[in-house]
């Protein structure tokens, strides 16, 4: 917010810049390292999903924005485009209440344990199914906590196979959905 009152101020109060090359080589360096930064939290994130460092990650995306815009209005003002500078604290301060937003409502998700999609609920009916001597499954419970799913189900077997035979089936189906899914813990019930 304070960076769009500042965007505000600056587009009706418009300067020359000072010190130009200056502000050009360091919003670079600036870039450079950012980015090497952010590249290396966006493979944390595919190996943790983790939404701390998405969060954080956020904020160094706006820190590359921020310093591309702030280059470009640079040399913009270099050029005697005064308002640029404030049209991009604004556009930045813009994008980074949407991405704070975006990151608030996955960590209230998160936080909620949230069912799983209709479409992995269906997935995983489909895979149980598919297993020999399944009949059908209902009573499915499905959440999420984290990065971990959680699956609770019943199995509807022949009434008249043995249990240990009725074990065999749900192994299969519990592997089938395992394999699907990464950090999937399943519970099975045999009817």
């Amino acid at each position: 917010l304070l960076l769009v009152m500042h965007g505000i101020s600056s587009l009706l109060k418009q300067a020359p810049i000072e010190r130009l090359e200056a502000g050009l080589w360091v919003s670079g360096g600036s870039i450079v390292l950012t980015l090497l930064l952010v590249s290396f939290q966006s493979f944390v994130i595919r190996k943790t999903n983790s939404v701390a460092i998405k969060a954080d990650m956020l904020h160094y995306r706006s820190d590359l924005l921020l310093n591309a815009g702030v280059l470009l209005a640079l040399v913009l003002a270099g050029q005697g485009w005064y308002w640029a500078d404030g049209l991009f604290a604004i556009l930045i301060g813009l994008f980074l209440l949407w991405g704070a937003g975006h990151i608030g409502y996955e960590s209230v998700q998160a936080l909620l344990d949230r069912q799983l999609p209709a479409e992995e609920q269906a997935r995983i009916m489909a895979l149980c199914c598919a297993v020999e001597g399944v009949h059908g499954v209902h009573d499915l419970r499905t959440r999420q906590s984290g990065p971990t799913r959680f699956v609770q189900l019943h199995l509807e077997l022949d009434d008249q196979i043995p249990l240990v035979k009725a074990h065999q089936i749900a192994d299969e189906a519990e592997l089938a959905v395992r394999q699907a899914f990464e950090r999937m813990d399943v519970i099975i019930h045999m009817d």
